[in-house]
C-alpha cells in the first residue's frame, strides 16, 4: 500500500531521493527550490513508499492566497510511479499545505502514455486553461558527438557552420545580471515579446542553481549577442534560457550556443536533453529550431490540478494561469 508522508530530511537528502527516481527534473530539485525561494515560495515535500520501497516524490512551491487559501504547484512533478499518484497524493498536498483551503497543480513532464488515466483514476483533473503546451522535444545524449552531429538536418549542419564562424562561444561564468537582462529586451524589443526574464530572476537563477546550471554567451563584435542555459540534474538536461540580440540572430549564434550546451550536457552525464515545448503550427520556426537538432516531439503527461474543498478548482484555476504564467 503506497503511503504519502511529509519529508522533512534537508536538501541533500531530497536530491539524493528525488534522483534515483525515474524523470526527474531541476525543477523538483533543492536548488530550484532556493532560487524560487527569493521570490517568496517555500517548499513542501512529500514522499511515497509502498513495502519500504520508495516510490514517488514531490516538490510543490507554496504561497498563500487571501483568505486563507493556499496555493501549490509541482512543476516537473510528481515523480516515481504514475500508480502511485494518486487520491493519498491528493490527500497529503492539501494536509501538508493547511490553511482554510488549497489549490494544487502538478505538471509532469513525462511522456504521456498511460499516466493521464492513472492521475484521472487518482481524482486529478485537467485544468481549463493549462500552463504548458503539454509537448517537448526529446534529444536522446546516448550516441557519441559524431553521431549527435550526423542527426542535424542539413539546414542545421549550415548555420552552426556560420554560427561558430561569426560568433565567440564562451562560458559565461561571472553573469552580470543586468548584461544578461540586456539581451532579453533586444529580442522582447526585436519581435515584440512582453517581458521574458529580468535581472533579479537571472541573477537568482545563476547564483541558486550553481553548478546545476550551464550558462554560454556568444560574442560578437566584442559584445554580447547571444546567450543560452541548461541545468542538469539526475543525468537530465533542460534548457531553461535563450535570447539572441538581433546581431545574434544575424550570426547564427543560436546554433553555436545550443551545440555547445548539447556536448556540455553530455560530458557531466546527462543522457536526454529537454528542449521544451514549441507548437508547430504557431511557432514554425522554433519548432523547426528544436527538430532540426535531432529531438523528437512528444506529449507529455502534463498538467492535473485539486482543490480543498473542490468548488474552488476552477476560479482559483483560472486566476493562477492568468497572473503567474510558467514563473514558478
Amino acid at each position: 500500500m503506497v503511503n504519502w508522508t511529509e519529508f522533512r530530511r534537508d536538501d541533500a537528502a531530497w536530491d539524493a531521493v528525488l534522483a534515483a527516481l525515474p524523470d526527474a527534473t531541476v525543477f523538483q530539485s533543492a536548488a530550484w527550490a532556493r532560487h524560487k525561494a527569493d521570490f517568496g515560495w517555500r517548499p513542501i515535500r512529500l514522499a511515497a513508499q509502498d513495502g519500504g520501497a520508495a516510490v514517488g516524490a514531490v516538490q510543490a512551491l507554496a504561497k498563500n492566497l487571501p483568505g486563507g487559501v493556499r496555493l501549490l504547484w509541482a512543476r516537473g512533478g510528481p515523480v516515481g510511479e504514475p500508480a502511485s499518484w494518486d487520491a493519498g497524493l491528493r490527500a497529503a498536498l492539501g494536509a501538508a499545505a493547511g490553511g482554510l483551503a488549497s489549490y494544487a497543480r502538478v505538471c509532469s513532464y513525462r511522456e504521456a502514455g498511460p499516466i493521464p488515466a492513472a492521475l484521472a483514476a487518482g481524482g486529478w483533473s485537467r485544468p481549463r486553461r493549462p500552463l504548458d503546451r503539454g509537448l517537448t522535444y526529446l534529444l536522446d545524449l546516448g550516441p557519441d558527438p559524431e553521431r549527435l552531429r550526423e542527426g542535424l538536418s542539413a539546414n542545421w549542419r549550415h548555420n552552426l557552420k556560420r554560427g561558430n564562424a561569426r560568433a565567440v562561444v564562451v562560458d559565461w561564468t561571472d553573469p552580470e545580471p543586468a548584461e544578461m537582462e540586456s539581451v532579453y529586451r533586444a529580442l522582447e524589443s526585436y519581435k515584440g515579446l512582453p517581458p521574458q526574464h529580468r535581472a533579479d530572476a537571472l541573477g537568482s537563477l545563476a547564483r541558486r542553481l550553481g553548478p546545476a546550471l550551464i550558462l554560454k554567451r556568444a560574442i560578437v563584435d566584442g559584445r554580447t549577442a547571444a546567450l543560452r542555459a541548461c541545468a542538469v540534474f539526475a543525468g537530465r538536461a533542460v534548457d531553461l534560457l535563450a535570447a539572441a540580440t538581433p546581431e545574434g540572430r544575424k550570426s547564427y549564434a543560436s546554433y553555436a550556443l545550443l551545440w555547445a550546451l548539447i556536448l556540455e550536457a553530455r560530458r557531466r552525464g546527462a543522457r536526454i536533453y529537454d528542449l521544451g515545448g514549441a507548437d508547430p503550427d504557431a511557432a514554425r520556426g522554433v519548432a523547426d529550431f528544436k527538430k532540426g537538432v535531432g529531438a523528437r516531439l512528444v506529449e507529455t503527461a502534463g498538467e492535473w490540478d485539486c482543490a480543498r474543498p473542490g468548488l474552488l478548482r476552477a476560479p482559483i484555476g483560472a486566476l493562477i494561469t492568468w497572473s503567474m504564467g510558467k514563473s514558478a
